[in-house]
């Protein structure tokens, strides 16, 4: 077993295949990972891309053979094209049942799903497609929203686009997708106070600052903040302190010093794949 920094922010495990065994439709399961599956059972359950459960022939290590292996792989081998030396993506869902995925599919379907979650208005759809990724990454939502913190945070900042309404030059506004991930992360609190409160709907109410008004929508340009300390940013004599990555860390209302709190620091840089062979 190696690791590998993973392309896409997620943790994901793989196994790789080999020419011998596509064409006798088996998947052979290493060493490392016979933990992960039953040690006596005939049959595993595998989730098809219907979300339905189809019977695979099971060879647990323990077996005459001493070798773990699902059978009935042909259609799969064949309908996703695999060739020898692909990898394949391996999730844990239930006891007994298990989601297999080539990696070049799953790798797919995650930078699809940044391209689109970028281009959403509806907090609705947004939710839709949080949803739809976490099942897919075998993560739970809250993970999924860390993820995209992470991935967008390492993009280079732009400028703040302006948009013309009726003649009227307003700047961009912050997408729902951005919104919905700093809520969550930052649990609708204040990163200079601390601060928040819960409106009638039950959510923590927010607002969202850019540091610098000429920049775009960037998590490093972002802040969750208070109404007070927002109206502060822009009518005080405010000084602005960075590290040596452009993180916001320190800033000064009228002299008065306070610390920003970073979600990125509760957060992982880096994501990796466990390719097992």
């Amino acid at each position: 077993m190696k690791k590998e920094n993973s392309k896409v922010p997620f943790n994901y495990i793989t196994i790789k295949t080999t020419k011998s065994r596509i064409e006798k439709g088996l998947l052979a399961i290493p060493v490392s990972l016979i933990d992960l599956f039953p040690k006596t059972s005939k049959y595993i359950y595998l989730i098809n891309e219907k979300g339905k459960a189809e019977r695979k022939t099971f060879t647990p290590y323990t077996s005459s053979s001493r070798e773990c292996r699902i059978g009935g792989l042909k259609d799969f081998y064949r309908v996703n094209h695999i060739n020898d030396g692909e990898e394949l993506v391996i999730q844990i869902l239930d006891e007994g049942k298990y989601n297999i995925i080539p990696e070049k599919i799953f790798k797919g379907i995650v930078i699809d799903f940044e391209k689109t979650l970028e281009t959403i208005d509806s907090e609705a759809e947004v939710e839709k497609q949080i949803d739809i990724i976490s099942k897919v990454t075998n993560t739970t939502k809250e993970t999924v929203l860390r993820s995209e913190f992470v991935r967008l945070a390492n993009k280079k900042i732009k400028e703040r686009k302006i948009k013309v309404i009726h003649h009227v030059k307003r700047r961009e506004e912050v997408p729902a997708s951005l919104k919905m991930i700093l809520l969550n992360l930052s649990k609708g609190k204040c990163q200079v106070s601390g601060f928040t409160f819960l409106m009638k709907n039950g959510k923590p109410y927010f607002e969202i600052h850019h540091i610098d008004p000429l920049k775009g929508n960037h998590m490093k340009n972002l802040l969750v903040v208070s109404p007070n300390v927002h109206a502060q940013f822009t009518y005080s004599n405010t000084e602005h302190f960075f590290d040596i990555e452009g993180w916001l860390r320190k800033v000064k209302f009228n002299e008065e010093s306070f610390s920003v709190f970073q979600i990125c620091d509760k957060l992982p840089k880096l994501f990796e794949k466990q390719i097992h062979c």
